[in-house]
């Protein structure tokens, strides 16, 4: 899906503060008369976030989620996977107590959250990223069918002030376009942990990776997989909103573009194959 421009409900939460003692108290407020609002009873999803020296970024995320708009009961696990900064102070500031986790890495941090939650489902995102309020019942959906084991959708990019939002969006026009090619045969590569939804249950039997690589939600998915199919969701309104830091610690953007290029078309057969 083309997405020109940054839709108003995350323009809404793209809050400019970069350090604790800079946010009002009235910010506060709001985000946690948000969560108080949720929880409405024993939770049958737990939105998992993992976050690492995010000072700059979380408030954004959590501002986010306190406007979610889901019609199940809903709970929140933040896991601190050794942050520097005050991004657990931060997170209490807003109503949640964060999780610590001294096991520095992604699958570590990923399994304290899923350790630590009561829902039926598992939600995963990260924490430098703005949510829709229809983001949790918009995953939610294929799973509840009973169709799927698991859902998984995209994100995109907002652009930092003064830059072009459209030069994001052809990026992810073809980036999306490599991810429907996985989806035919190998959807596990298409799985990020920045949306990715899963049942707890089956979940905590396989576990996810011990280590610090960004492998640790494809793992899962392709374990999943053995208890049923993965959906992946492409609707707006489960897309994630992300900063741009990903594509810039490969370079400068038409570098970035350049190297995921060079990299698809180099392994663009194994997507017409099946996994073994």
């Amino acid at each position: 899906m083309f997405r020109p421009k940054v839709p108003s409900d995350i323009r809404i939460h793209e809050l400019e503060y970069i350090r604790l003692e800079e946010i009002p108290e009235e910010v506060f407020n709001r985000i946690r008369a948000g969560f108080d609002a949720q929880r409405t009873g024993e939770a049958l999803v737990s939105v998992n976030i993992i976050a690492w020296n995010e000072e700059a970024n979380i408030l954004r995320n959590i501002s986010s989620l306190s406007a979610m708009k889901s019609s199940y009961p809903v709970e929140y696990i933040y896991v601190d996977n050794n942050s520097r900064d005050k991004t657990s102070e931060i997170i209490r500031r807003c109503g949640i107590i964060p999780v610590p986790e001294t096991k520095q890495g992604y699958g570590f941090a990923r399994q304290a959250a899923m350790e630590n939650s009561h829902g039926k489902f598992i939600l995963t995102g990260d924490a430098d990223t703005i949510y829709p309020p229809t983001w949790i019942d918009t995953m939610l959906k294929p799973v509840l069918s009973g169709n799927y084991i698991a859902t998984s959708g995209t994100y995109s990019f907002i652009p930092a002030k003064g830059e072009s939002r459209l030069r994001y969006a052809f990026y992810e026009f073809f980036r999306d376009i490599i991810h429907n090619l996985r989806t035919i045969n190998r959807p596990y590569l298409a799985v990020g942990g920045v949306n990715f939804c899963f049942p707890r249950e089956k979940a905590l039997k396989i576990g996810f990776i011990k280590n610090n690589s960004r492998s640790e939600d494809g793992s899962m998915a392709l374990a999943l997989m053995k208890e049923g199919k993965l959906k992946r969701v492409t609707n707006i309104k489960a897309a994630a909103w992300t900063v741009t830091r990903s594509i810039e610690r490969t370079g400068t953007f038409s570098e970035a573009v350049s190297l995921r290029i060079t990299k698809e078309l180099k392994r663009i057969k194994i997507y017409f194959s099946k996994h073994e």
